[in-house]
């Protein structure tokens, strides 16, 4: 069977007196006879222009099929896809109602500059670059889609650039602050029964994102509390079973001694679905105010946790593994705070070098003025560099532990 080319109009083909176009669209050939060459040329430009047009739709029924489509394409969660889609139609303003090839270039700089000036409802301070970023990103992502749909020719955001510099990680609380935090929560929770505080005592000792404390249902919690299951979430590595801390084992166990085994594990909201995560966040900011500490939302706790594990001693693969990251680049860039990963990488060297001759005739312990030589030559060093010779460290004490 012959393939179908794209629409096009061949010609013209003079034919005596006058001149014959053919018009070619899904398969079929329609010839078309004018009187003179200047009227074929005219006609076939018109020709070539209607063809070529994108099909009329409206942005916002193309919205929903491209909220569809991530969702049946795996790109995302259901609930994630309506959540993004949700803020996109938010930033293209009136031109949802509108047929979608109606949005130029100019107009979507315009919608950038716009989005860039606005203040945030809650602070009344302009919102954060990372905030107008993401919408620029939501949008460019989505327009690049209707463009393998032919919905449009070129994107309209194509040559719009983004400002502004986007601030790695989030503000974390202080150790102690953690400490009035998680206190605060447990009371919360032990005297008012306030489910959504233990939600966020859990989101802190687990390093859990708002979702995956939210979609929790009571069968996840596992072998008498002390196991919790991560069934899915934002990566193909949020899959994961956690150690629940003795302090929470009792109250989850407690919590789902009368709960059906997919009933919610904190409960559900007014549409009867599990809380979104704005409820979470609110809690927590409601903790924070209670406990005497500064604001933070939910995703700050995850990074906190991330920076106690690091300064624990725990081996980086492994703090990745338990946030649900593929590799530590992602954790330490987004949620460890620097010093924290420099700390442990210099107290890994330190280790290394003062068990550098072996179990059997152990290094004795620096003293106080070398070890501190050592620490300031050690907070010199480049990371790049520190990876090395912790790498030839490591090769070193294992050529050791074979000799002896």
């Amino acid at each position: 069977m012959r393939r179908k080319g794209p629409p096009r109009v061949l010609g013209p083909y003079p034919e005596r007196n006058r001149y014959r176009l053919v018009v070619i669209e899904n398969g079929a050939r329609k010839s078309l006879y004018v009187g003179s060459l200047d009227e074929a040329r005219v006609t076939k430009d018109e020709l070539e222009k209607h063809l070529m047009r994108p099909p009329t739709v409206r942005l916002d029924d193309a919205l929903d099929e491209y909220a569809h489509f991530r969702v049946q394409t795996a790109r995302c969660l259901e609930r994630t896809s309506e959540e993004q889609m949700a803020r996109l139609r938010q930033f293209l303003d009136a031109y949802v109602s509108q047929d979608i090839a109606a949005l130029t270039p100019r107009a979507a700089q315009q919608l950038y500059a716009k989005a860039t000036e606005r203040t945030s409802e809650k602070t009344g301070t302009p919102v954060a670059a990372a905030t107008h970023r993401f919408y620029l990103g939501l949008a460019k992502s989505f327009f690049n889609w209707a463009v393998t749909r032919n919905y449009v020719k070129e994107s309209p955001f194509k040559g719009v650039t983004p400002i502004g510099k986007v601030r790695v990680g989030k503000p974390q609380l202080r150790i102690d602050e953690a400490r009035r935090f998680a206190e605060t929560a447990l009371t919360l929770y032990t005297e008012q029964g306030d489910t959504l505080a233990l939600a966020a005592l859990m989101a802190l000792l687990l390093g859990l994102r708002a979702s995956e404390v939210l979609l929790r249902v009571a069968r996840d919690v596992d072998d008498s509390g002390r196991i919790l299951w991560i069934d899915g979430g934002k990566t193909h590595n949020a899959r994961r079973h956690l150690r629940v801390p003795e302090v929470l084992q009792g109250h989850l166990q407690k919590l789902v001694s009368t709960m059906a085994p997919e009933d919610p594990l904190f409960g559900r909201g007014r549409t009867g679905q599990p809380h979104r995560r704005q409820t979470l966040h609110s809690e927590v900011a409601r903790i924070c105010v209670r406990s005497g500490v500064p604001k933070v939302c939910p995703h700050s706790l995850r990074g906190l946790y991330a920076t106690l594990a690091v300064e624990s001693g725990a081996v980086s693969d492994a703090v990745a593994a338990s946030l649900g990251h593929g590799s530590f680049a992602m954790t330490s860039r987004h949620y460890a705070q620097p010093t924290a990963v420099r700390n442990a990488q210099t107290a890994r060297v330190l280790d290394f070098l003062g068990s550098e001759r072996g179990e059997a005739d152990e290094a004795p312990e620096l003293e106080p003025a070398a070890k501190k030589r050592a620490e300031e030559l050690l907070a010199s060093i480049d990371p790049a560099t520190m990876s090395q010779l912790l790498s030839l460290a490591a090769q070193q004490a294992a050529q050791t532990r074979v000799k002896n």
